[in-house]
């Protein structure tokens, strides 16, 4: 493997390293929006926040469904 080879391998690698912890990032951020998100849900009694919150979870899943699955890609 030449010096350029090696160069472009290390960059492949680098960016690989920063995908997985942004992923990395986004999944933690998401998982603690969804447990203030259920925080809003147990709490509530007004019909339309707890509407409000039942649509904002199923938002989260298909997100954190989505991240998961990019990150089972990786």
């Amino acid at each position: 493997m030449n010096f350029f080879e090696k160069r472009k391998a290390k960059k492949l690698l680098e960016k690989r390293k920063a995908e997985i912890n942004r992923l990395r990032e986004d999944i933690e951020n998401l998982s603690a929006e969804i447990k203030r998100t259920e925080t809003v849900f147990n709490l509530a009694t007004d019909e339309y926040l707890l509407e409000s919150a039942i649509y904002e979870q199923n938002a989260q899943r298909a997100k954190m469904n989505y991240l998961l699955k990019l990150a089972k890609e990786i």
